[in-house]
């Protein structure tokens, strides 16, 4: 059987190391080796999430149909996949399991379909091919990833109760460790003495242009620093605010004369 390989893993971080692509490759090299197959081509999705949630979905009903577009884009090797699939190019595709192809389930579902009406393939080598199975494998996958959604937005709204940022630490700041656990923020002495050069520039009447080639900024990422109220410690989270636990850069009213008008 001619077949391709379909590699992915889901971070950059992943891809590095761990279950990597090479790895992922070299096994798949193998068992189409142990079952005489040729293998074709190799479509890499490396660093590319295969989570597709059920708000970025696009839904409608037209004339009493069902109308699902999935977004693909960032799928670079199954779109390759997919675009050939009425050729007579290969005969099957190769990947390790199903949540390597889709962590969504009613992806998954689709793919299958798609593939079994153009008389191809889909081949998981460490995964069953029972059709029971391959479902209840695709809602596992989509309830770790909502499982995993949770813990990560545990992590954050306990941060934020703690009058810390809830995400990563924004320009300006740089956070405090122990035991690997993220404790505080401090101040990043030089990027905080810019973040307030910028708001007093701007409240001279200084214009933005000037601003951002001095410090070598994008314009929309000034902006951002100025709409920040991170800055005179304020955190918010899923809309609400309060007050920071860290030493903010610059002060209120500062921010207030900056952001009386519209920037």
């Amino acid at each position: 059987m001619r077949v391709i390989l379909l590699p992915r893993v889901s971070s950059l971080k992943q891809a590095r190391q761990g279950d990597s692509v090479d790895t992922q490759i070299n096994r798949l090299k193998q068992h189409s080796k142990d079952k005489g197959d040729e293998i074709v081509g190799t479509y890499t999705d490396a660093g590319k999430s295969a989570s597709i949630s059920d708000d970025k979905m696009n839904i409608k009903f037209i004339d009493g149909k069902f109308i699902i577009g999935l977004d693909l884009n960032k799928r670079v090797g199954l779109k390759k996949a997919l675009s050939e699939i009425d050729k007579d190019l290969w005969e099957g595709a190769k990947f390790t399991k199903w949540d390597r192809l889709s962590r969504n389930n009613i992806l998954s579902k689709i793919l299958q379909i798609y593939f079994e009406r153009n008389n191809k393939k889909l081949i998981p080598i460490d995964d069953s091919n029972d059709p029971l199975l391959v479902n209840i494998k695709g809602v596992l996958g989509e309830d770790e990833i909502n499982k995993m959604k949770d813990r990560v937005r545990d992590v954050r709204l306990n941060r934020f109760e703690s009058g810390l940022f809830p995400a990563r630490s924004p320009y300006g700041y740089k956070p405090i460790f122990k035991d690997k656990r993220i404790v505080g923020f401090k101040l990043n002495k030089k990027e905080s003495l810019i973040v307030k050069a910028i708001f007093e520039k701007t409240a001279k009447g200084i214009g933005y242009k000037e601003i951002c080639k001095e410090y070598k900024l994008k314009p929309q990422s000034y902006y951002n620093i100025l709409k920040n109220k991170i800055y005179i410690g304020i955190v918010s989270f899923e809309g609400v605010e309060k007050k920071g636990n860290y030493f903010p850069i610059i002060s209120k009213e500062l921010f207030d004369e900056v952001n009386k008008n519209e920037i």
